[in-house]
């Protein structure tokens, strides 16, 4: 799931846009939007928890799916359909969940739930919505982030407060899970400067430690021992960090930082060693914005925020890095394969892109096709405005790859196709595509030889045979020449 103030999600391939109302889910494994699910909050959804196959979030809206739902909200996690009679409402801002066992606990700027007073922290039971008997705590000041100790018997707090439940505990503090009751645990804050304090923005945890990321006068990433509180190491920024997350001994930053993270040249994104602190010289994306929510997953870790673009590209708001190490490429297309084209300049509809497609009369011939440039291996009949191309191959085993690169050298434009479903759009306009589409703008020069390269999730590819099918469109009928080549490995 993901959530924020969007209202709708482009898919960066085919440049549709599809109407969505702060929350969506999205497929784990090939990143398509879950058309299904589709709730809709008429305000800012602030914090997300899943348990007990239901989906929680918290916010400042007032209505989801056109059902009163006052900043605390119940989904059901297959379908997205608000749940009936789960309505704890809350007077402010939600501005952090977390679920504990059958309670979901809520964090923010609100003094009351459920008509009862309940100061920024509420315990909530999951199945019905009632307030938990008994469990009151309470935060002077915004909490912002709530994370769960691994056995379940506390609830980590941070946020803008210096005391909760009336003991003092500066930015970060834990609660018993079962009580509310203040804990002895009491790590040392960030900082103490009453006009720009160090408050805590984001937990994660990991075996016995916890991190923080911390914003104020010069941000900071702090590891803290869960067992004593004591701060393991702590490394800092030239900006508030704003989001944390580990996986597997990483642990991954982000913020608004830029040009310094603890001596290193980076941009809103970092990495350390979750034990140590030092920090990975390998790991170094730079976005032009703000990094406000992290999630390290088994495989990917996505980031969300106010930016636009990753590493110079245009990446609007969200994406996902890899996580997994690095292995040697295997070769599943190589450059210069041998495709069965069609050249006729007939219009051939969808069904040729579909690997059950009968493509046995078409001609073949090895990569690069084309003409009039001098390198075609195989020349191609001049003056069609579309030219096809299709190539089987086989692939034992896609739960065995990590990663799979499609890159395209096309003159002008190309549309390419996996297994009957459209992949990659490179120089080509959006909305449907035709025979007689004309490619937007003319490549020439050293542009005709730049790769164009796009990663592509292996759920996309099938055991056994695979069909990948390209249609390359001149921006001109009268074009002078047009050249096509395709490679495609895998990790």
């Amino acid at each position: 799931m993901i959530a924020g103030d969007f209202t709708s999600l482009r898919n960066p391939v085919t440049g549709e846009s599809v109407a969505r109302g702060r929350i969506a889910m999205l497929d784990a494994a090939t990143g398509d939007l879950v058309r299904s699910w589709a709730p809709a909050a008429n305000g800012s959804v602030r914090a997300l928890a899943v348990g007990g196959g239901r989906v929680f979030a918290g916010g400042d809206f007032t209505t989801v799916a056109g059902q009163s739902r006052a900043r605390l909200v119940a989904l059901d996690q297959a379908s997205g359909a608000v749940i009936g009679g789960w309505n704890p409402a809350a007077n402010g801002s939600v501005r952090a969940l977390a679920v504990i066992g059958s309670t979901l606990y809520a964090g923010g700027q609100f003094t009351s739930v459920a008509g009862q007073a309940r100061t920024r922290l509420a315990a909530i039971d999951t199945a019905g919505g009632a307030l938990r008997a008994g469990w009151v705590s309470a935060a002077n000041a915004t909490v912002y982030t709530l994370a769960a100790r691994p056995d379940g018997g506390a609830l980590l707090v941070g946020g803008l407060f210096t005391t909760l439940g009336g003991t003092t505990r500066n930015y970060l503090g834990s609660l018993d899970a079962a009580s509310g009751a203040v804990t002895g645990w009491q790590p040392p804050p960030g900082c103490m400067v009453p006009s720009n304090q160090c408050i805590v923005t984001d937990l994660a945890v990991e075996g016995d430690s916890a991190y923080a990321s911390i914003a104020g006068p010069g941000g900071r990433l702090t590891a803290y021992h869960l067992g004593t509180g004591a701060r393991r190491w702590e490394r800092l920024a030239d900006g508030d960090v704003e989001s944390v997350a580990v996986r597997d001994g990483r642990v991954y930053a982000g913020g608004h930082f830029c040009p310094d993270f603890s001596g290193f040249t980076r941009c809103d994104f970092a990495a350390v060693d979750a034990a140590t602190g030092a920090v990975d010289p390998d790991f170094a994306p730079t976005a032009n914005g703000q990094i406000f929510a992290l999630d390290a997953g088994v495989d990917a870790l996505r980031a969300g925020g106010a930016y636009s673009q990753l590493n110079g590209q245009s990446r609007p708001y969200y994406t996902e890095f890899p996580l997994r190490p690095p292995s040697p490429d295997i070769t599943l297309i190589a450059q210069g394969s041998t495709w069965r084209y069609d050249d006729s300049g007939a219009d051939l509809g969808i069904a040729w892109s579909q690997p059950a497609h009968d493509d046995s009369a078409w001609p073949s011939g090895p990569a690069q096709l084309g003409f009039g440039d001098g390198d075609e291996r195989r020349v191609l009949t001049a003056g069609r405005t579309t030219y096809y191309f299709r190539h089987t191959f086989t692939v034992p085993d896609p739960g065995a790859l990590q990663a799979v690169t499609l890159s395209v050298l096309r003159d002008d434009g190309a549309v390419v196709h996996l297994n009957g479903r459209e992949v990659m759009r490179s120089n080509m306009p959006a909305g449907a595509i035709t025979s007689a589409t004309l490619a937007p703008s003319t490549v020439s020069g050293e542009a005709e030889n730049v790769w164009q390269t796009l990663s592509i999730a292996p759920a996309l590819l099938s055991a056994g045979q695979n069909t990948l099918a390209v249609e390359v469109h001149q921006a001109q009928v009268a074009s002078s020449d047009v050249s096509f080549d395709l490679r495609l490995t895998a990790r």
